[in-house]
């Protein structure tokens, strides 16, 4: 599964602007980060899904969460027990 998983990542990384890409897990374990994805916060992005959810509650599919910032775009959606974090730069 690893190998299949960063296969994934590095497919998404090879797209036009993204500089980086954190996947973790409900409980917010990290399970891989590419580029400047910092798997250290990927409890935050956990939390932030969940809280997603619970203003959406019966959304499918879930909603994708975009903060927005001058040096770089973030996009966290949540598929299954799996949430993905790409980082961008602003276009």
């Amino acid at each position: 599964m690893e190998k299949s998983l960063d296969s994934h990542l590095e497919d998404i990384m090879s797209e036009h602007g993204v500089i980086g890409v954190l996947c973790s897990d409900q409980q917010g374990l990290a399970l891989s980060a590419k580029g400047t994805a910092n798997p250290m916060y990927s409890g935050h992005v956990s939390s932030l899904v969940e809280n997603a959810r619970k203003l959406y509650p019966n959304k499918e599919p879930q909603p994708v969460i975009c903060l927005e910032s001058d040096a770089c775009n973030l996009f966290i959606r949540s598929e299954g027990n799996v949430t993905i974090a790409i980082h961008k730069v602003p276009s």
